[in-house]
């Protein structure tokens, strides 16, 4: 063969080459001709945090562990987009006049990931089984509220009545709307739940199916059901990683979607092709007192008198660069429509502080300026705190304000679980605490004495009146009474509240929202399931540099075929000229 036509037949070869690895690269093929729609999106804000095995009773209590459970699962009851309870489980259902007996009407049709009936049975199961089996013991506060209910009956294999103890005003959001329903004929034999991990643990009637899920990466990777009974999810392929750096796996292509703090947003400038959507939140950083424990802290005057010590609204913008607000003495945002504004007020003055500390009996100093107690002990506390950047910068603050009345604080810092563990265990003096709430009075309010150790018999009787009081109005009245306790024993100080923020890559999927009152009674993210159900995919488009201009897959397989057969021919031509 010539050197002209070896030239030829080589190039060809090429470009035929780089053509199939060009396809490789660029996505999967479904085996009906589509690529794989595949979405990769990342929760930034819990890098430090493994959200546990998707199943009802293994997942990590904080909001990401139910949102990964939540694919797997379905609940009776769902929140929308604009926060009314649509049917899921149950097409439809009633309560009696007093409160105490509901019915459900469940979808027919439905069938487990494994191909098992739905039946009636399975709801009994559940709520019978997880009564006893508790993840969360706040009273009338937990992710699975089972204590209000009297029995559970299946008259029929498509009918649920559930007969509760005594009227409970939040039964759809906190109970019909976040229990996840579990196959009788997996979990009827398992004794441990809390221990029970195999796959089939995942197997649920939810829109997603469990494929992979990594502990030590902390990832999951979900297929879509294709037999949802409200619809195949617009995606195949479902997975959460975790990034150490959200906004360059943003703009990179690494991740298609993630939560984000104000300062992450701003600089994501000129990435047109990514959308940002925002909500408040009921996201508090709050000061934790170990009240029980700590004889000085358990005094009311020395906690108010931090509280005038600490100025909430600079603190909000150095920490949040005007994502979030100060936080409200009363504990309820602002932004929610239980908030009572008519509540006792901490304004930032340290000299009313120092005043109030010297009248309880802290007045003296040593060399250092820090206050001693009657018996000559410094004032000084440990102040435990969570890794990430925001709750050092806070703690840091904290550090100062509290010195300039006299207290020293001796900083801690551990990652999220660890701070979990240690103020569960009551082994700190004061705490730094970031946690998701909700609008609903019964997540919200009634478990403030056992997160903060404040045990007053007036708030723990307004709560229990308050759970079973239906008439809305009287509701009201009763949650502004606990919110004036609140501010005026500063059992926990707010702090501040942050915004919600998330990015994604609208040119490839677009439909996320904030549910109004969130998730699972109560976690404000954008990841609602039902984002999968009626959202759009649009197609993946790849990308030049950050900011360059945008090319198809197939002028960039062009491009590369180009490339290899320019320099190709290059080679080609000077190897000729070779004597």
């Amino acid at each position: 063969m010539k050197l002209k036509e070896k030239s030829i037949s080589f190039l060809i070869s090429l470009i035929i080459i780089s053509s199939m690895l060009f396809s490789t690269a660029a996505g999967s093929d479904t085996g009906d001709g589509q690529q794989e729609k595949v979405l990769t999106i990342s929760m930034s804000t819990f890098t430090t945090l493994d959200g546990g095995f998707p199943s009802p009773l293994t997942l990590n209590p904080r909001g990401g562990g139910y949102v990964m459970t939540s694919y797997c699962f379905d609940t009776l009851v769902w929140p929308d987009e604009t926060g009314n309870f649509i049917g899921l489980l149950a097409d439809s259902w009633e309560s009696s006049d007093d409160g105490l007996v509901w019915t459900f009407h469940l979808r027919e049709g439905v069938k487990w990931h494994d191909g098992e009936p739905f039946t009636s049975n399975d709801v009994v199961f559940t709520l019978d089984y997880i009564k006893n089996k508790p993840l969360v013991t706040a009273v009338d506060a937990s992710w699975y509220n089972t204590a209000i209910m009297e029995r559970v009956e299946a008259p029929d294999d498509s009918t649920v009545v559930i007969t509760l103890t005594q009227p409970y005003a939040p039964f759809i959001p906190l109970v019909a709307g976040v229990i996840p329903i579990m196959p009788e004929h997996v979990w009827k034999d398992v004794q441990d739940p809390a221990k029970y991990s195999n796959m089939d643990a995942a197997i649920g009637t939810g829109p997603f199916i469990l494929e992979d899920y990594d502990m030590n990466h902390k990832s999951y990777k979900f297929s879509a059901n294709e037999d949802y009974f409200l619809g195949r999810p617009v995606i195949d392929t479902l997975i959460h990683i975790q990034t150490s750096d959200a906004v360059l796996s943003l703009k990179t292509g690494e991740i298609d979607e993630s939560n984000l703090a104000f300062d992450q947003i701003q600089a994501l400038n000129g990435s047109d092709y990514l959308k940002v959507i925002s909500g408040p939140s009921y996201s508090v950083y709050r000061l934790r007192f170990n009240i029980p424990s700590n004889d000085i802290l358990n005094n009311t005057e020395v906690r108010k008198a931090i509280y005038h010590s600490l100025d909430c609204k600079d603190i909000v913008n150095r920490v949040l660069h005007g994502g979030g607000i100060a936080g409200n003495s009363g504990y309820v945002p602002p932004y929610s429509k239980w908030y009572n504004p008519n509540v006792t007020q901490y304004e930032y003055d340290p000299e009313k502080a120092d005043m109030m500390l010297d009248k309880a009996g802290y007045q003296q100093r040593d060399k250092d300026g820090v206050r001693l107690d009657p018996e000559g002990n410094r004032l000084e506390f440990q102040l435990l705190y969570c890794s990430d950047q925001k709750s050092q910068r806070l703690a840091e603050l904290i550090q100062i304000y509290l010195k300039n009345i006299g207290i020293s604080t001796v900083l801690k810092s551990a990652d999220m679980q660890t701070v979990d563990g240690l103020v569960g265990e009551g082994n700190f003096d004061l705490a730094i605490y970031m946690h998701g709430t909700t609008n609903y009075p019964g997540r919200m309010l009634n478990p403030l004495p056992a997160i903060t150790g404040w045990n007053n018999t007036e708030f723990i009787s307004l709560a229990k009146e308050q759970i079973v009081t239906t008439d809305e109005d009287e509701r009201k009245e009763l949650v502004n009474r606990m919110q004036v306790l609140i501010a005026d024993n500063v059992p926990t100080i707010p702090i501040m509240y942050k915004n919600l923020y998330c990015a994604f890559n609208q040119d490839k999927f677009d439909g996320y929202f904030y549910t109004p009152d969130g998730i699972g009674g109560g976690s404000y993210m954008e990841h609602n399931k039902l984002v999968y159900i009626y959202g759009s995919w649009n197609g993946e488009t790849l990308r030049t540099t950050e900011g360059g201009n945008r090319v198809t897959a197939n002028s960039i397989g062009i491009l590369v075929s180009l490339a290899i057969f320019v320099s190709a021919f290059i080679f080609i031509r000077r190897s000729s000229r070779r004597p």
